[in-house]
């Protein structure tokens, strides 16, 4: 259990209000945000999408913001007086106006090693795809080429086959699949 303690000068542990202020661009249904909610000491208010209007009425009482996409700059942390942490649910931070939260005495944090595994997943699929001419084929079926085409098949745009290829990536990352898996490799099919 974790404990937020709110009240430095005395040292007492006192509840304080806690906001997520997007959910919605972080979750699909399948995010579980039971670890936060057990947080003690901070009563939490979940919102899938906050605009701009809503944000002073949200974020006025609150000590913790956590965010992925809303913009929190100077004229919105002015208006949290007790605000301390802003958590953003992402590993940019270019939302938030961070000198203006220096100043204000608040903590900002990202989230480091996000997405690791998917990313490394992601390059590989766009490999594929780019080498495959995917997009340009679903393109074309999606506009009923391939209906229209004589012969069974057709094959409008070239496919270039993996093996035999040097594939050499420079990675420059935190993450240590990437690092791990991203050196020079031959397609070996």
């Amino acid at each position: 259990m974790v404990t937020v303690r709110s009240d430095k000068d005395s040292g007492r542990n006192k509840r304080v209000r806690g906001v997520f202020l997007d959910t919605d661009t972080v979750d699909g249904n399948d995010l579980d945000l039971s670890p936060i909610q057990t947080i003690d000491n901070v009563q939490w208010s979940f919102h899938g999408v906050s605009r701009g209007d809503e944000l002073p009425d949200r974020i006025a009482d609150c000590a913790i913001i956590i965010c992925n996409k809303v913009v929190l700059d100077r004229k919105i942390l002015r208006r949290a007086p007790v605000l301390r942490l802003i958590v953003v649910a992402a590993t940019g931070t270019n939302n938030i106006d961070l000198k203006a939260a220096a100043e204000l005495g608040v903590v900002v944090c990202n989230v480091r090693g996000y997405g690791t595994p998917s990313v490394v997943q992601h390059v590989y699929a766009l490999i594929l795809a780019l080498t495959t001419q995917l997009p340009r084929y679903m393109e074309s079926v999606a506009k009923g080429a391939w209906q229209k085409h004589p012969h069974f098949c057709f094959f409008d745009f070239p496919i270039r086959e993996l093996q035999g290829c040097t594939m050499g990536i420079v990675v420059r990352s935190s993450m240590p699949c990437a690092q791990e898996f991203w050196v020079e490799r031959e397609w070996m099919c």
